[in-house]
C-alpha cells in the first residue's frame, strides 16, 4: 500500500532541553581542526563558539557522557514511515545564525518539525527544519537537515512540502580564494566526542559492513560529514572574515562523497556580494566532497 506523504508534513517531535559548556565548544572546535585561540583555549579574551557547533546539539541533547546511536535526542526527530528504507544518509545542512550563542554555556530547548519529502534516485529526500530557543522563547539557530533514505519506495505524491535548498554552481572562473586543510588520522575520533557516536566513524568492521571497505577489505571508517562541514566553514571564516564569528549569517552545504580522515581537503571560494560560493575537494583523488554550499556575512557596508 502506498504511503501518503502528505500526511506527514507538518509533523513536530517534541521538544527537548539541549545544553552545552564551554569543554563542549572546545571539543568541537578541535574536532572540526581549529587551532585558533579563541576557538580553543576558554581564557582567551575574545572566546567565543564556533558558529557551526550547534549542529551537534540534536545529537547530545543535554547529556555529558557518550551516547548510543541513534541517541534519545535523535529519538525527536518526526519522520515518515516510508516503506523500503534500507538506511538514512547525511545530505545537505543549511544552518542560520539568528543570534550568537553565549559562550559561557547555556541550557535550550530544540524543536525538529518535518517540512518536505521528496522523491531523490532510489529513495527519497527528507528535510527536518529544527529551531534552537532559549527557554523565553528567544530564537538563536535555525538549522534545516536534509536526508537521503536509500531504498524508499511506494508514496505518493513524488514531493509534498518545500524545498529548503538552494542549488549553487560555482562561477565559471578560476576561484577568488582557495584554502588548503590537511586532516588528521585521528580527527573523527576526536569529532565523535561532540555526539555522534554513529560507528561508521571509528570502526572498521561496522564500515565494512555499510558498504567502506577500504583498500585493503578489512572497512575504512569515514569521517561525519558534519566534520567536513566545520572544516569547509573554518577556510571560509579565515578567508573572508578574518576569523570573526560576527560576520557569518547562514553556512550551507551538500555531502557530495565521503572523506578519509588523513586525506587534504582542498576550498576553492568565490566571492559574490554577501555570499561565499565554496566547493571542497579531496586533494589526494580530486573528488568533490562538498558542494552546492555557500556561506552568506553580514551585509558589507554601503558608501
Amino acid at each position: 500500500m502506498s504511503v501518503n506523504i502528505q500526511e506527514f508534513i507538518g509533523k513536530e517531535g517534541q521538544p527537548f532541553e539541549v545544553s552545552y559548556n564551554r569543554r563542549d565548544l572546545i571539543t568541537y572546535a578541535i574536532g572540526i581542526g581549529c587551532t585558533e585561540l579563541p576557538f580553543v583555549y576558554e581564557l582567551h579574551k575574545d572566546f567565543v563558539p564556533f558558529p557551526s557547533y550547534p549542529i551537534v546539539l540534536g545529537f547530545k541533547g543535554n547529556e555529558q557522557d557518550v551516547v548510543p546511536f541513534p541517541s534519545p535526542a535523535m529519538m525527536n526527530t518526526p519522520f515518515a514511515p516510508l516503506p523500503g528504507v534500507v538506511t538514512a544518509l547525511d545530505g545537505e545542512r543549511l544552518i542560520e545564525v539568528i543570534k550568537p550563542l553565549p559562550a559561557e554555556g547555556a541550557t535550550l530547548i530544540q524543536h525538529d518539525k518535518l517540512i518536505g519529502i521528496f522523491k531523490r534516485g532510489s529513495g527519497a529526500a527528507a528535510q527536518v527544519e529544527s529551531t534552537i530557543k532559549d527557554k523565553d522563547g528567544t530564537l538563536y539557530y535555525r538549522i534545516t537537515s536534509g536526508s537521503f533514505m536509500v531504498g524508499a519506495k511506494d508514496f505518493t505524491p513524488e514531493k509534498a512540502g518545500r524545498d529548503a535548498f538552494e542549488r549553487i554552481k560555482p562561477p565559471a572562473r578560476a576561484p577568488d580564494m582557495v584554502e588548503e586543510q590537511i586532516t588528521s588520522p585521528y580527527q573523527a575520533h576526536i569529532y565523535r566526542l561532540s555526539g555522534d557516536y554513529n560507528p561508521l566513524h571509528i570502526d572498521p568492521e561496522f564500515a565494512k559492513a555499510v558498504g567502506f571497505p577500504g583498500p585493503d577489505g578489512n572497512g575504512e571508517p569515514i569521517m561525519h560529514g558534519l566534520c567536513s562541514l566545520g572544516h569547509t566553514a573554518r577556510a571560509v571564516l579565515k578567508a573572508y572574515c578574518g576569523n570573526d564569528t560576527s560576520k557569518v549569517k547562514a553556512i550551507k552545504v551538500r555531502f557530495a562523497s565521503p572523506v578519509i580522515p588523513g586525506q587534504t581537503l582542498v576550498h576553492e571560494m568565490w566571492k559574490e556580494g554577501d555570499r561565499v560560493i565554496v566547493q571542497s575537494k579531496v586533494k589526494e583523488t580530486g573528488k568533490v566532497v562538498v558542494n552546492n554550499a555557500y556561506v552568506d556575512l553580514a551585509p558589507s557596508a554601503k558608501l
